[in-house]
């Protein structure tokens, strides 16, 4: 697999997760997202700044860029003559975990960005439809109950290499998909180290509460 290849998979991956939703929709509500409540340019800070729509702009643009940041990359490559890699899994693999990157450290907003949770569960679509649908019906449930939008993300996220495990097992790229999983969900939980200490001391805001 020519190295051409691998850096075009994880430079449209980059590009794609940097894409700063929560900063254009902010901005479009005369909000600087980064500079507001927690900072981040996720979801959760969206509702709390900007209402319920602006929110769901937010999670659907994240989601999106994160689904289809890998098809995207392998269609320029096949474009660009790279046709023997553009359906490897590795790079399918690569630009999900770039994606991920890229949102949290978009180099649109001086490498700003959220936490990667829609942005990582819309890998997970791509990756396969099942694995993503388990683990956001995991965190959806777990936030309905607990009202904290980042325990749902620390519970759901670390069950991915499980779920995916499960139906990858036997199959090509077997292990890839896992190890992405896996590296995945310790990118998401490591950017959630606040979150936890908070949780912990019973300071972690809830869903919609207001931040100072």
């Amino acid at each position: 697999m020519g190295f051409l290849g691998l850096f075009i998979a994880i430079l449209i991956g980059y590009l794609m997760g940097s894409i700063p939703f929560g900063y254009i929709v902010g901005k479009a509500h005369g909000i600087d997202i980064t500079k507001q409540g927690s900072g981040s340019t996720g979801t959760t800070n969206a509702l709390r700044l900007l209402g319920k729509k602006a929110a769901i702009l937010v999670l659907l643009g994240d989601f999106l860029k994160g689904f289809f940041a890998p098809f995207v990359a392998a269609f320029a490559l096949k474009f660009l003559g790279q046709s023997e890699i553009q359906m490897s899994f590795l790079v399918y693999v690569l630009a999900c975990l770039s994606a991920l990157i890229g949102h949290v450290k978009s180099c649109w907003i001086g490498f700003k960005g959220g936490k990667a949770v829609a942005t990582g569960v819309g890998t997970l679509f791509a990756l396969d439809w099942r694995v993503g649908l388990i683990t956001a019906i995991i965190w959806a449930l777990t936030v309905y109950i607990s009202k904290y939008s980042s325990l749902g993300a620390l519970i759901a996220v670390p069950l991915s290499p499980i779920f995916m495990y499960y139906f990858k097992i036997g199959n090509a790229g077997q292990w890839i998909y896992v190890g992405y999983c896996i590296l995945g969900a310790a990118y998401i939980i490591y950017k959630h180290q606040a979150n936890i200490s908070r949780l912990l001391s019973g300071t972690e805001p809830k869903v919609g509460q207001k931040t100072n």
